[in-house]
């Protein structure tokens, strides 16, 4: 069965082109849930409360060999994941192929003789003959079809957004030291 010339045409292209744009938004969106549940995980407590940390160290005061007590809040020292898709790239290649083919082979065959042979005084005659007729028809039929798609996508971690700056410096600003 040959290709239609407007196959190519009735390729759902947007299906194939936006289910891996969905997908790829769906994992922004995941991306973000992620960051979310990163800062309640690691930086509050069961009380909505920024998680501290306390660092113990000697540090020289007024040339005294003291013991100071830093504390700060921990997000303020562990990184944040804030994952983007910087660049997401679909490759997509259809290629269809037809071959066609119909070979006929018609023979024909006659096959004639004639003896004619005298005895004495009356004559003989045979007559022999054949007739042969033979047709072949072949046809074959090929259709070959090809699809091949490549995503690729790149994610980078992304700048804190402005919100979130806005608070870890003021968590900074709640670090002290004792």
């Amino acid at each position: 069965m040959p290709v239609s010339p407007n196959e190519i045409a009735n390729i759902n292209f947007s299906a194939m082109l936006g289910k891996p744009l969905t997908a790829v938004i769906d994992a922004q969106a995941a991306a973000a849930l992620s960051t979310v549940d990163f800062i309640n995980e690691v930086g509050l407590d069961d009380l909505g409360k920024v998680k501290n940390v306390s660092f113990i160290y000697s540090k020289l005061i007024d040339g005294t060999n003291t013991e100071v007590t830093l504390t700060t809040p921990l997000l303020t020292i562990v990184p944040i994941p804030f994952m983007r898709v910087a660049e997401t790239t679909i490759d997509f290649n259809a290629k269809i192929s037809s071959v066609s083919k119909v070979e006929t082979v018609a023979s024909h065959k006659l096959d004639l003789s004639a003896e004619l042979s005298l005895r004495w005084s009356f004559g003989r005659f045979n007559f022999k003959g054949s007739y042969s007729y033979q047709k072949k028809n072949t046809y074959s039929d090929e259709s070959k079809r090809s699809y091949s798609m490549n995503v690729r996508i790149h994610a980078v971690q992304d700048e804190i957004p402005a919100g979130m700056s806005r608070v870890l410096d003021m968590l900074e600003e709640s670090i002290s030291e004792v």
